[in-house]
Formats: C-alpha cells, structure tokens, sequence
C-alpha cells in the first residue's frame, strides 16, 4: 500500500503549484514564450531524466534516424513541452487569450458535416501541441464533453477547471458514473474529446503496438465509439512559430477504431496518433514514459 501524503504537504504542494502558476500566468504572451524557450533550451541540453526518456522513446519510435538526429529531435520535443507548461499556465487564468491566438484550421470540414447530421463525436487528442487551446476550439464551435482526473492538488484542479469550463464545457469525473453520464450524452449526439496516449491502470488497458512496440494502451475510447457509434478524428493544436499562434489541425481517425475486436480497435487508434505525431514530432511530449507497463515477461525501456 503506498504512503500517503499529509494533507500540510498536499496544500503546501498546491499553494506553490498555484503561485508559479499565477506568475506564468501574468506574464504577456510574448514575453511568456521567451522565457519559455530560454528556460527550455537550457534544460534541454542538461543531462536530465526528461532527455534521456525521450531518447529511448524516440530510438523505439524512429529507428532510422541516427542518434545524432534523434538527440536533436528530443532537445526540441523538451523545449516545445516548456512552452506547453507556461503557455496553459496563461491560458488557464485568460482562456480568451487561447481561443483568440487560433490563426488557423485545416480539415475540419467532415468533423462539422457530422456535428450538422447529429452524429456523436469522439476526438482523439494526443499529447500533441497545445491540448488546452484544443479544447477551447472544441468547446467554443461545438460543444464539449470530457473526463477530468483530480490531479491531487485540489488548488490546481480548480484553477485548471475554471479554464476548460470557461468556454461551457461539461466535465464528468473519471468514475463508472462519470462515463456512464458521458455515454448518455455521447448517445443524444455530444462531442467528446480523450486523452488516448496516457499509460491506463491495470485493469482499463490491452497491449497493443505502438511504432511497432508493445504498449499498454487505455480501451475507455474505443470501448465508447463501438457503444455510441461515434464518429471518430484525430485533432491538435499546432504551435506555430514564435508569437504567431495556432493552427488547429482535424483529421479522420482510421475506420478500424470501432471494430468489434479490440485489439484490433486499440491497434487502429495508436496507428491514428503515430499518423497524427508524424505531423510534427517536435510537437509531442516523447518526456512521457509510454513504454512503462510492458507485458509479462519483457522489462520496461527506462
């Protein structure tokens, strides 16, 4: 049974969670990803934890680079992740500012065509670009529904929670009530959006392949399509250079997502992510241990 954490420390943890928070979040955008970038190339040339797993992710990932261009390839993946941690930080307390720095959207013409015939939606959003600005231009055009997971800190929960309902959408809590309230609405014709690259616990997920290694991959999604018949795409928020925003890319998810055989569904959906992260490798957050839970018999990469 793991240790539990005295409530003095989660508070103090939240408080100054909440304060490096609001400083980020006070800051101007362009002075926010200045800094971004600064702090974010130092870091990624200092021998951390955070370089050396996205090293491995990326040698399992891209095999055919040389290591010179995937330790290049993981530099610029860690100063991205920066710029996604003080970006959310100023979009959580001024979520307009998010929505008004989309410049762009590309593909998203089948996605409305399904909302218009009342379909319900499910979006595929990997950690990829800017997720928080994803979901603002998802709940603002369309409406939306999705899981929210306590991080713990309740401080953080709720200023992260003011920012994604800014715009109206509807949160449920990651509970077997919580889906249950999303299936109900998924089945009147809403729009959801998952998370589909996070390691699962050990009773929500299968292995399947992921550039072509095994990885324990969560079925909530695929489970939800086939009990819905939604309509599945992949989507991101693609961080353009310097100041000059985002650009809001939709593409079809392969059709196999909602195959009757689940392992064939889940294979199908991490096809659809590695399709979408090849877009812009640099964009995804390879600093996550996605190889963490491997099957018996085979030792996690790390």
């Amino acid at each position: 049974m793991g240790r539990k954490t005295h409530p003095r420390v989660q508070r103090a943890k939240g408080q100054a969670a909440i304060i490096a928070l609001r400083l980020l979040g006070a800051l101007p955008f362009a002075v926010n990803r200045a800094l971004a970038s600064f702090i974010g190339t130092l870091l990624s040339w200092l021998p951390t934890r955070a370089l050396t797993i996205s090293k491995t992710n990326l040698a399992i990932s891209y095999p055919a680079l040389s290591e010179e261009e995937r330790t290049r390839l993981a530099r610029k993946s860690l100063v991205e992740s920066i710029k996604n941690t003080f970006e959310i930080a100023l979009f959580w307390r001024h979520p307009n500012q998010g929505l008004t720095r989309i410049v762009a959207v590309d593909g998203d013409a089948p996605l409305r065509q399904a909302v218009q015939d009342g379909k319900p939606i499910m979006i595929l959003a990997p950690h990829l670009g800017c997720w928080e600005v994803l979901n603002f231009w998802l709940a603002t055009e369309f409406g939306l529904h999705a899981m929210f997971a306590p991080s713990g800190l309740p401080e953080v929960d709720q200023l992260v929670r003011q920012g994604r309902e800014h715009f109206g959408s509807t949160m449920y809590p990651t509970t077997a009530r919580g889906v249950a309230g999303l299936v109900r609405a998924m089945k009147k014709g809403a729009l959801t959006a998952i998370l589909p690259d996070q390691v699962p616990d050990r009773r929500s997920g299968r292995h399947v392949p992921f550039y072509g290694q095994p990885a324990y991959t969560g079925t909530l999604a695929c489970k939800l399509v086939r009990q819905t018949g939604a309509v599945t795409f992949m989507a991101w928020a693609r961080r353009l250079p310097g100041t000059q925003g985002y650009e809001i890319r939709v593409r079809p998810a392969d059709p196999a997502v909602a195959d009757d055989d689940l392992d064939t569904a889940l294979a199908a959906m991490n096809r659809s992510i590695e399709h979408l992260i090849d877009e812009s490798p640099d964009q995804y957050l390879w600093s996550y241990k996605r190889f963490r839970r491997p099957p018996d018999g085979l030792k996690a990469p790390y």
